[in-house]
């Protein structure tokens, strides 16, 4: 996308479907008085650029304190999206799954995809053009991929761009792989604490799984750490 976001603060308001449907007049076509509250915009204002044009961006205390306090995000608007922690939906293609996390790309989220599909899934998908793509390989042959038996690195990769973004959400997409070469135990572990990090850090954490590959009892303990998200 060549055109500048819609919100100074790298909001696509009018893609974002709170105010496609009318709940949210957004920040970018809404009153002024309510835009000029937001300390984001008047010193994106200031400065005549978007935050995210901004190097200043993810060290800019007034960035950190107040995106998560959008004047614009009124109840009813947030029960259109997701709120922060970890969310599971249970499919064996990556459709509702992407749609949740393009929604908070929308928004503003800066946002991470891990994935074992190749690339070219995502084609054709102009709003993921600067989202940043880890892909899960056992031959690790450039630094944007990952060996999946190598849960810490992973893990690290996840934390440290929770702690990097002031607001993120990260999409896996992968879980069988990674079951496969780590065990259900292991991986258990891994989604409670990444799911942790994601709440610490006001982020979202959207992971998908086919619900063929695992029995019941481990999809039980998987939805416990989770909050299953339906279509």
């Amino acid at each position: 996308m060549n055109a500048p976001p819609d919100a100074r603060c790298g909001a696509l308001c009018s893609l974002c479907l709170s105010y496609r449907n009318g709940r949210c007049s957004s920040c970018a076509f809404g009153p002024r008085e309510l835009r000029t509250s937001c300390p984001i915009f008047l010193c994106a204002e200031e400065k005549q650029t978007w935050c995210t044009e901004c190097p200043e961006m993810l060290h800019c205390k007034t960035y950190r304190d107040y995106v998560n306090r959008c004047p614009f995000e009124a109840p009813e608007v947030l029960e259109d999206t997701l709120p922060h922690g970890g969310f599971l939906v249970k499919e064996s293609m990556l459709n509702h799954g992407l749609n949740l996390f393009i929604d908070r790309v929308v928004r503003g989220d800066l946002g991470l995809i891990i994935m074992r599909q190749p690339l070219e899934v995502l084609a054709g998908l102009p709003l993921l053009k600067r989202v940043p793509i880890v892909q899960l390989k056992q031959t690790v042959t450039h630094g944007s991929s990952l060996d999946p038996t190598n849960l810490a690195k992973l893990h690290l990769t996840i934390q440290e761009f929770f702690e990097a973004a002031p607001r993120a959400t990260i999409l896996l997409e992968g879980m069988e792989y990674l079951i496969v070469h780590n065990g259900v135990d292991r991986m258990l572990k891994f989604i409670q604490s990444v799911a942790e990090c994601a709440r610490v850090s006001s982020s979202r954490f959207i992971t998908i799984i086919d619900p063929r590959i695992l029995d019941g009892e481990e999809l039980v303990l998987l939805e416990r750490e989770l909050t299953l998200v339906s279509e």
